[in-house]
């Protein structure tokens, strides 16, 4: 199992345009150590630098961005795709996602990222 196989497993979560709340509340996304080799090689490949929050805010919005802000999006951490999705993180803007986890799946996602990756 790899971490693509655990990203799979969460519903598609289809944001407001021009909301970035999550994203500026709550600073560096936790990530594991898979999860940083991942953004730091597609820093390294696009030229990017490495960002530092800015208070609560994730080092990696970029508000200009047509793909919503997230300037790493495609190697997004865990949390930034769980988001919206579950039970026990529901956005604070009320969006919801295509379909919302039952608790016991966001359990075994939780289960699994945590035997897999930590």
């Amino acid at each position: 199992m790899d971490i693509g196989d655990i990203y799979e497993l969460i519903p598609d979560m289809i944001c407001t345009d021009g909301c970035y709340e999550c994203c500026k509340n709550f600073g560096v996304p936790s990530r594991t150590k898979v999860e940083d080799k991942r953004i730091k090689e597609f820093l390294r490949e696009h030229s990017m630098e490495q960002g530092e929050a800015q208070g609560n805010t994730c080092p990696y919005l970029d508000e200009d961005l047509p793909e919503g802000g997230c300037s790493i999006y495609p190697v997004r951490p865990f949390i930034c795709r769980l988001y919206g999705t579950s039970p026990s993180y529901m956005c604070k803007m009320g969006v919801m996602p295509v379909r919302l986890m039952q608790e016991d799946e966001e359990e075994e996602i939780f289960s699994l990222y945590q035997k897999n990756f930590f």
